[in-house]
């Protein structure tokens, strides 16, 4: 019994042991998957994306993290990718600066060995003993500036071997050189330059100064050693700007995956994930460095940036986009603004301010969403502005707590409407007719031809008396009549006046009556109703009759006067008084 459970344990275990040795490299197989064969819209990198927005749609959160994980995959390489051909480009920069010392170097070489043959003629001519010491001073000297030269070649071939040797930058040099192995070889500065130059070193000596042979001969050598090193640069300078092309190119595929990046990731964060750390990689790696120390690759990225579809081209299309919707936004603007004035011209009840108000607002308005539907075309995203722009109101509605109340009470005025653009008022202690009004302040213009602006807040927070609101206006004057004269003629003369002026309306029609009698006179009150827009001519012309009429009739009209009387006692004081001043001088 034993024996059969411990057979039994054994199988078991065994099992055990079979299912673990493959499950396990199965999880790990599964583990190290790379993001591309977990996602399913890396397959074409250039997918448009009007198609990978609609394969993004059915997709769950979690299958989104994977291909937002498998887009990342791609734009890192991509990143790697372009940061090995940068990293080339400065290292042929290096290469390119080294052989340049190199050839200078080896000029100043040539020029030290032709002051050498300079000295040795000098000898033959006058030979002396100080000519003997100049010319192995000379002869030195150019054995010093071959030294130069060696040790300047050494460090361009040393500088280019440290390139060859990097397998990840020549690997990327080589993708963007599109030349034959005989153009690629010219950019290699051989050892056997160095040796050349190490062989010419060894020969100069006081010997070269005599043997003109041997002097023709090193100086061939140089000649030779500095063409060759003077191709070097030219090919090593054509790679160059292929690489510099190329990295244009990468640029331009790594626009194109951060694009479509954006894309999963807006919709990642539609349903939920968190996509914070993405979007800041995508932030870090954008844009463009260049290095205004090298003229040609700073040109060259100038204008392939701006050949590049997804660089100059591709904003050259947004700007004109951006440019076009703004303009046609203002067009449109203009036009409805047009319309809308025209369409509540057709209202009367509608008041001129209210009318302009609403022109004004529709075409601002229309103007400020082509602004934002403009900027929308430049890539930008209009949320963190409106964002912002909704987080500083509730700074602004604190720093400009006046201005919004006249805002309000402006916004009461166009809705309320208790006067109008044109209307005489009085408001605030001003009275004039009102040229203007905004939600902002009121424009008044006094009868003194002054602007007045008046705040909103003193408007509506005071009584408002309109004085042209109705279509009619009453006019009315104070007549003062002796009270020697007749009060009934003097009504009667009033009421002929008043029935006969083409400008007093019949109905309502005047009405006269006694109003007052006072110290001096009898006050006759006259009122007289006349369309609003004749007020003033109508008040004007009645008061200049009133008065030719009443001086036909032989009705007074009395000036204030005070008459005094004077008791006897009081006259003979006042004589006396005067008697005694009589012949008196004021000095």
């Amino acid at each position: 019994m034993i024996r059969y459970r411990q057979k039994k344990i054994s199988i078991l275990f065994g099992s055990l042991l079979i299912v673990g040795a493959w499950w396990l490299p199965v999880q790990a197989q599964q583990t190290t998957k790379s993001p591309n064969q977990q996602a399913v819209t890396t397959a074409d990198p250039t997918i448009p994306i009007e198609e990978l927005e609609l394969l993004l749609k059915p997709l769950t959160l979690d299958e989104l993290e994977g291909e937002a994980q498998g887009w990342m995959f791609l734009l890192k390489t991509k990143v790697k990718e372009l940061s090995d051909a940068e990293i080339a480009v400065k290292r042929k920069n290096r290469e390119l600066q080294q052989s340049k010392e190199a050839v200078d170097a080896l000029e100043d070489a040539k020029k030290a060995l032709e002051e050498a043959k300079d000295t040795k003629e000098k000898i033959e001519t006058e030979p002396s003993p100080s000519a003997s010491v100049e010319a192995n001073d000379a002869a030195v000297e150019a054995q010093e500036a071959l030294k130069k030269a060696q040790e300047s070649v050494e460090e361009a071939v040393k500088e280019e071997k440290k390139t060859q040797q990097d397998k990840t930058l020549q690997g990327a040099i080589d993708k963007a050189v599109e030349s034959t192995e005989e153009d690629k070889n010219k950019a290699k500065t051989s050892d056997e330059e160095v040796a050349k130059v190490q062989e010419q070193i060894g020969t100069i000596s006081n010997k070269v100064v005599t043997d003109e042979q041997q002097q023709k001969k090193t100086e061939q050598g140089l000649d030779k050693a500095q063409e060759k090193i003077e191709e070097a640069v030219e090919a090593k300078t054509e790679v160059k700007k292929q690489v510099l092309v190329n990295i244009t190119k990468l640029r331009d595929e790594r626009a194109g995956l951060s694009d479509r990046f954006e894309v999963v990731l807006e919709e990642l964060e539609l349903k939920g994930g968190d996509v914070k750390l993405y979007q800041k990689y995508v932030n870090a790696i954008s844009g463009i460095k260049v290095d205004v120390t090298d003229t040609q690759g700073t040109w060259i990225t100038i204008v392939g940036w701006l050949q590049s579809k997804e660089g100059g081209v591709r904003w050259a299309n947004n700007i004109g986009k951006c440019i076009g919707i703004i303009a046609g936004f203002s067009i449109l603007s203009v036009i409805l603004g047009t319309v809308l004035e025209k369409s509540l011209g057709m209202f009367p009840n509608i008041s001129v301010m209210l009318g302009q108000f609403l022109v004004s607002l529709t075409r601002q308005g229309l103007f400020v969403v082509g602004i934002l539907v403009g900027i929308t075309a430049l890539e930008v995203s209009i949320g963190p502005l409106i964002a912002m722009i909704g987080a500083a109101g509730f700074v602004v509605a604190f720093a400009f707590q006046s201005t919004l109340g006249n805002l309000a009470n402006g916004l009461m005025i166009l809705l309320y409407k208790p006067f109008d653009v044109g209307d005489m008022i009085e408001v605030a202690g001003v009275k004039g007719k009102v040229q203007d009004v905004n939600l902002i302040c009121t424009t008044i213009k006094t009868s003194q031809s002054k602007i007045i602006i008046v705040p909103n807040n003193s408007v509506w927070g005071n009584i408002i008396e309109n004085e042209t609101s109705s279509p009619v206006r009453a006019i009315f004057i104070t007549v003062r009549v002796s009270y020697q004269n007749s009060i009934t003629q003097a009504i009667q003369v009033l009421n002929d006046i008043a029935n006969s002026h083409p400008l007093v309306l019949k109905d309502p029609g005047p009405w006269i009556d006694t109003g007052e009698l006072a110290e001096y006179a009898v006050n006759i009150w006259f009122m007289a109703y006349t369309k609003r827009e004749d007020y003033w001519t109508a008040y004007c012309d009645l008061s200049r009759i009133i008065k030719e009429r009443f001086e036909q009739e032989g009705i007074v009209i009395p000036l204030p006067r005070q008459e005094i009387y004077i008791s006897e006692s009081m006259a003979l004081e006042e004589g006396s008084m005067a008697k005694r001043f009589k012949g008196m001088t004021l000095s």
